[in-house]
C-alpha cells in the first residue's frame, strides 16, 4: 500500500464514522463552533479547562523507513490527525490539545500495520507514545519527569539536578534516559540510580496501568546502577552509558533491556571461494552455537537473539581467521552484519549511529 492509498483509506474510514475529517497537522474539535453571539466567558473558560495540552510521539525503532497516519476520535468526530514519515530510528513529537476524556486512537502504516487503542487522557500524564515495530504498533500513556524536579507521578523522595552534564567523551544530542514501563495494573515503584558514590535519583512514583515513565538522566559516560522496587519484585541492573542510550525496566515482568531489539544478523560471504563459519553468540537467555556452510557470494539472514542488550559474538573460519566483539541489539543501531571480505577476513558491524 502506497502513501496516497494509505491516507485515503484512513481518511475515508474516519469520514464514514464521523462525517468529517481533519487536515494534516491540524487539531480538530469535538464540538461545533459557536457564533460570536453564542460564546460567553464562562463557556470559554469551561471549554479550556476541559482540554489538556499533551504530546503525541511516534517512534520508528526499526532499521526501515515507515510512513504512518495516526488519528484520534471522540464521539464520532476527529480530535487530531497526524501523518508522519519516519527514517530508521527516527522519533517525532508534536503538541496537541485534547479533551480530558477517553479517545479512540487508530494508527496505520504503509507496511501494513493497523492497530487501535483507547487513550485515557488524565492530567498527571503528558502524552501518548506510539512505537512502530516491524509487525505491530505498541501504545503507551507517557510521562516524562524532567530535571526541574517536577513530575506529576512522583510521590516522594529526592533527585539530583538532572540530566548530568557531559564529560566530553561523546557527542550526544539527547540525554541517556531511564524508562520504566508498567504494562500491568497500577502500582507504585521506588527508583534509585547511582553513579559510583553519588545517588542521582531516589524517588517513589505512582505508575498507572499502561504507563511508560521516562527520566532523562545523563550526558556522562559511566556504569550506572539502577534499582527498581515494587510490591511484587526487586530489580537491580547495571546501565552502561553511552552504549545503552536508554535503559528499559518492565516492572510487571522484571525484564530489562535497552529498547526494542534489533535481532537480525546477516552473514555474508563476499569472497570468491566457499567458507565454513563457526558462530557462537551468548545472550542472557542462552547460547546460539552453529556451524554454517557459505558458498561463494552467499548471504544468510539469522535471528539468533530475542532480547535487546549486549551479546557476545565469537566467529571463526576454517582458515583460522576469527573475530570477536559485542553486538548491542538495540536502538540506535540497526541489524548486525558478519561478513567475509574478498581477502578472507572477518568483520562484525552494526548499522546506524554508534554511541560513544
Amino acid at each position: 500500500m502506497d502513501r496516497r492509498t494509505l491516507l485515503s483509506v484512513v481518511a475515508g474510514g474516519i469520514a464514514g464514522l464521523a462525517g468529517c475529517s481533519t487536515p494534516d497537522n491540524e487539531v480538530g474539535t469535538a464540538t461545533a463552533t459557536a457564533t460570536p453571539e453564542e460564546r460567553s466567558p464562562q463557556a470559554t473558560t469551561t471549554a479550556a479547562a476541559a482540554r489538556l495540552g499533551q504530546r503525541l510521539t511516534v517512534w520508528n525503532p526499526t532499521p526501515d523507513p515507515v510512513f504512518a497516519t495516526v488519528v484520534g476520535m471522540r464521539g464520532g468526530r476527529d480530535v487530531f490527525f497526524r501523518n508522519v514519515d519516519l527514517l530508521p530510528g527516527e522519533r517525532t513529537s508534536s503538541r496537541i490539545e485534547v479533551p480530558r476524556a477517553d479517545l479512540a486512537v487508530v494508527v496505520e502504516t504503509d507496511t501494513g500495520i493497523r492497530e487501535e487503542t483507547t487513550w485515557r487522557v488524565t492530567e498527571p500524564l503528558d502524552g501518548l507514545e506510539v512505537v512502530l515495530n516491524r509487525s505491530n504498533a505498541v501504545f503507551w500513556r507517557a510521562s516524562t519527569c524532567s530535571g526541574d524536579g517536577e513530575c506529576g507521578l512522583a510521590t516522594g523522595g529526592d533527585e539530583a539536578d538532572l540530566p548530568l552534564v557531559g564529560d566530553g567523551l561523546s557527542r550526544w544530542y539527547a540525554p541517556a534516559a531511564l524508562v520504566v514501563e508498567n504494562p500491568g495494573g497500577e502500582t507504585e515503584a521506588s527508583i534509585r540510580v547511582d553513579l559510583r558514590d553519588a545517588t542521582l535519583i531516589d524517588r517513589r512514583f505512582r505508575l498507572p496501568a499502561g504507563t511508560r515513565l521516562s527520566v532523562p538522566v545523563t550526558y556522562r559516560t559511566g556504569d550506572y546502577q539502577v534499582s527498581v522496587e515494587t510490591a511484587d519484585r526487586d530489580i537491580d541492573v547495571t546501565w552502561q552509558v553511552p552504549n545503552e542510550p536508554a535503559k528499559y525496566v518492565d516492572v510487571t515482568s522484571g525484564t530489562t533491556g535497552c529498547g526494542p531489539a534489533n535481532t537480525t544478523l546477516t552473514v555474508a560471504n563476499r569472497d570468491d571461494v566457499a567458507h565454513r563459519l563457526s558462530l557462537r553468540i551468548e545472550t542472557v537467555s542462552g547460547v546460539f552455537d552453529r556451524d554454517i556452510d557459505l558458498a561463494a557470494g552467499a548471504v544468510r539472514t539469522l535471528v539468533p537473539v530475542v532480547e535487546s542488550g549486549p551479546h557476545r559474538v565469537d566467529a571463526s573460519l576454517e582458515t583460522g581467521t576469527s573475530v570477536s566483539g559485542t553486538w548491542w541489539s538495540c536502538p540506535p543501531r540497526g541489524p548486525a552484519t558478519l561478513a567475509v571480505d574478498a581477502t578472507g577476513s572477518l568483520s562484525l558491524t552494526a548499522a546506524g549511529p554508534q554511541p560513544g
